[in-house]
């Protein structure tokens, strides 16, 4: 039995939700004759990899007469996780506390990560997350604040550049276009601050710079799960679009300065100029650098190739 949102899921289509542990809270409503006939003889609950939906999902199914009065909280962190919204700063909080348990470094759990390798050490960070969730949510969170304040500043600043800057939205689209009016001020807001401040799966942030331009396009998550809600527009392919944005800026795709993408197909995919070295959903793209394109042109070119990645009806 699958209780997940990740492409290719076999969920009851009566229990779809958009994220897993909104599924599992379903399941866990079902009379308990259902949910039986459901496991089967299924003993074991397993999660493929370490995030805070994941770690709330197996929360929900394992102590469900804890996780239903929980709900709204456990919701607003899932999000929080998989979506980078921030529907609460407590919300927020919880999802860089579920990344810093299984850190090696950081965790409250680091002595006892000697000698694990990553999948023991992800396994035993989640069993602990799920015997503690009941205190965290009801106020222990703030014990444990030295783990999540950088993610609660980082968010505050972002949206205080976000305050100081034009937001256009391009509703056709699913588009919005955030650009900074000081050339000399910091504008680099997290993806937290830019998806928890607009609806739309696509983020352009242009930040116009005493020697050009920094750009950064971010597709969302909410495209690429498969989730109960109005299926997203297609993906542009950023590979064609950062060699013709090369194009236009007359540079080699191999120069140390040049549009760099993410494959598209990838959860949450990002384009920008700049280095190369960008891990995956990291929340704030240090690989900028000053693009010699106008906003003109960049907003142009992207607008071209939303828009040829819509598919017709006949």
């Amino acid at each position: 039995m699958n209780l997940s949102h990740w492409p290719g899921n076999r969920t009851p289509t009566e229990l779809k939700r958009p994220l897993s542990t909104g599924i599992v809270l379903a399941f866990a409503r079902l009379p308990a004759a259902e949910r039986a006939r459901w496991i089967g003889d299924a003993r074991v609950v397993v999660n493929n990899h370490d995030d805070t939906d994941g770690v709330l999902a197996l929360f929900a199914f394992l102590r469900p007469e804890e996780a239903l009065p929980r709900e709204r909280a456990l919701l607003d962190a899932a999000a929080a996780g998989d979506f980078f919204e921030a529907p609460s700063d407590a919300a927020v909080a919880l999802d860089a506390l579920v990344a810093a348990f299984a850190d090696r470094e950081r965790s409250p759990l680091a002595a006892r990560f000697v000698g694990l390798d990553s999948w023991a050490r992800w396994e035993l960070a989640a069993r602990e997350l799920v015997e503690r969730l009941p205190a965290l949510l009801d106020g222990e969170l703030e014990l444990h604040r030295e783990l999540w304040k950088d993610a609660l500043q980082s968010l505050a600043r972002g949206r205080a550049e976000l305050a100081r800057a034009t937001r256009d939205d391009l509703v056709h689209l699913d588009w919005s276009i955030w650009t900074a009016k000081d050339v000399h001020a910091p504008f680099a807001p997290g993806r937290h601050a830019l998806f928890g401040s607009t609806p739309r799966d696509r983020i352009l942030t242009v930040a116009p710079r005493p020697d050009g331009t920094h750009y950064r396009f971010v597709i969302g998550t909410r495209s690429w799960f498969d989730g109960a809600e109005p299926a997203r527009l297609p993906r542009p392919d950023l590979a064609a679009l950062a060699a013709r944005l090369n194009q236009l800026e007359r540079v080699d795709a191999a120069a140390p300065l040049a549009w760099r993408a993410e494959d598209s197909s990838s959860p949450s995919p990002e384009l920008w100029f700049g280095v190369e070295g960008l891990d995956a959903f990291e929340e704030h793209n240090r690989c900028l650098a000053a693009s010699s394109l106008s906003p003109t042109v960049v907003r142009r070119e992207l607008a071209a190739a939303l828009r040829s990645a819509l598919v017709l009806p006949d």
